[in-house]
């Protein structure tokens, strides 16, 4: 014979998923935080502008979807 499988019940799952947004929140929370304190300190440093030529050379731009939209 073959075993039911137990179905979480309705209350669980609300649970479950009233965790999950906890943890979605705190997560989002953390990095606009974290984004808060980089952009505090940039600006302490007052070194806005050299930053971001850093960026851009470390991490070159990959905007390859404008030919596509711009075809259409």
């Amino acid at each position: 014979m073959k075993n039911k499988k137990k179905k979480l019940t309705y209350k669980q799952m609300l649970g479950i998923i009233a965790g999950m947004d906890k943890q979605i929140q705190q997560t989002n929370l953390l990095i606009l935080n974290l984004d808060k304190v980089v952009q505090e300190y940039i600006d302490y440093k007052e070194e806005t502008d050299s930053f971001k030529k850093f960026l851009e050379k470390k991490y070159k731009v990959n905007d390859t979807d404008n030919q596509k939209t711009e075809e259409e």
